[in-house]
């Protein structure tokens, strides 16, 4: 890209990269990270023409939160029984 002089750096983070919501830190800290990095390439890699570009997707309709509590329900089964 550098030497084509042009180019595209396309980031997926999160909406959860600009808010946070109790009991989530482990997933906040990676969009947060993702937001950092995306912000501060962009500028170093602006004299070389290339974009950096970062979608924060919202909230999507899924399995996600049923899925997590039944997995946290195993993991704290497990414990219960060490």
């Amino acid at each position: 890209m550098r030497k084509q002089k042009s180019g595209r750096i396309v980031n997926i983070a999160s909406v959860g990269g600009r808010i946070a919501i109790p009991f989530h830190s482990g997933y906040h800290v990676t969009k947060f990270a993702s937001e950092g990095l995306s912000e501060s390439i962009q500028y170093e890699l602006d004299p070389f023409g290339i974009k950096v570009i970062l979608v924060e997707p919202g909230a999507v309709g899924s399995s996600f939160w049923k899925n997590m509590k039944q997995q946290r329900r195993k993991v704290l089964a497990k414990i219960h029984l060490m």
